[in-house]
């Protein structure tokens, strides 16, 4: 059921939202889209990193609902913060945010100050998802 959701959810946003960095031209369509997910996690945790998964995804889903897809069909509880204007992730495989460090993500190996819910996928894009210290993102 809660796939069901996320997919309706997404078709509802290929109306509603701009893809990151373009235009969203071919919504509407149906289409299902291939895209790449990498999960970063740090060493200390002893989780072995996801690496180049490729994720067929609904046209119009952007880069936290992958996150949500891939969790739910992998088992992987993620855990997201929700009282502030924007939904952010706080814990991936129960590694969570410190005062000193959190989950960022990346597109095409590029960072963005976009926030996830807002960046809307497009075909072969990649997206890593990288539990970085605060201190590095200023680097």
């Amino acid at each position: 059921m809660k796939k069901l959701a996320l997919i309706f959810l997404a078709l509802i946003m290929v109306f509603s939202m701009a893809a990151c960095g373009g235009n969203d031209s071919g919504s509407g369509s149906g289409t299902v889209i291939s895209v790449e997910i990498d999960i970063d996690y740090p060493d200390a945790s002893g989780i072995a990193d996801v690496e180049d998964f490729v994720m067929e995804v609904p046209e119009g889903t952007n880069a936290l609902e992958m996150l949500e897809m891939y969790c739910d069909e992998n088992d992987i509880e993620m855990l997201m913060a929700t009282g502030s204007p924007t939904e952010y992730v706080t814990s991936i495989n129960g590694v969570a945010e410190s005062a000193d460090a959190g989950w960022v993500y990346e597109v095409n190996d590029e960072m963005t100050m976009e926030a996830a819910d807002k960046c809307v996928l497009t075909e072969g894009m990649g997206i890593t998802w990288e539990y970085m210290s605060w201190a590095e993102m200023g680097d």
